[in-house]
């Protein structure tokens, strides 16, 4: 993950991060839709990538601990961003290292899980948000959910597919790391169970991946 990431932040191609020019308005988006304006406190950025959200961050709340598997990602984000509340930390992405248990009074992960390489990685990052949150905190979450059959079926070729096409193109943005991986509505429904998380607000809308719809989750410790 680290050395896609790495190489992916070397490009400085937006695609691969998103516009920074939206980012703002993308994070007003996922508060809108969840029906939330959290402020104040402290908030855990997971996957900061180069700092598209992390200013907006910054202006909401009281301190911003920006968490990235990317040191050049961090780099960037550095650059870009100068806020004196906010802190930017690597992680091993198995974990969120840098931030302590209960600690956190919101928690933004956007455009992140679906890059994760494994299934057993985004049920981790979930464990690790339960972890994080403080008592009373809430986790704003984007995650693509695959639907149906079809869908059940292009996960399995694409996980044979995927080794071969990474090898054979040699590009960070075909290895799994970029390309991800995406859960069932069944799996994801057991893995916020499994990690102690319940659902206080959700809403859909389309989404990038083939066989998939984009879930937006404003998540509380059960």
């Amino acid at each position: 993950m680290r050395r896609t990431w790495d190489e992916l932040a070397a490009a400085g191609d937006a695609v691969y991060v998103g516009d920074p020019a939206t980012g703002a308005s993308e994070l007003e988006g996922l508060f809108g839709r969840l029906g939330a304006d959290p402020r104040g406190g402290i908030c855990v950025e997971v996957g900061c990538g180069p700092g598209r959200m992390t200013g907006a961050l910054a202006a909401r709340f009281d301190r911003v601990l920006a968490l990235d598997v990317s040191a050049a990602m961090l780099e960037r984000a550095r650059a870009e961003v100068r806020s004196a509340n906010v802190e930017f930390q690597l992680v091993s992405g198995v974990r969120l290292d840098a931030a302590d248990d209960g600690s956190a009074d919101a928690i933004v992960c956007y455009l992140v899980l679906q890059h994760l390489p494994s299934r057993s990685a985004v049920l981790g990052y979930l464990a690790e948000f339960a972890r994080v949150l403080a008592p009373e905190g809430e986790a704003f979450v984007q995650v693509p959910m695959l639907g149906g059959r079809r869908g059940r079926l292009w996960r399995i070729a694409r996980s044979l597919v995927l080794p071969v096409v990474g090898f054979a193109k040699r590009s960070p943005a075909h290895t799994r790391a970029f390309r991800g991986f995406r859960l069932t509505r069944s799996e994801l429904d057991r893995g916020l169970r499994d990690a102690g998380l319940r659902v206080v607000a959700r809403d859909e809308g389309p989404s990038a991946y083939r066989f998939c719809r984009d879930l937006f989750l404003r998540l509380r410790r059960a």
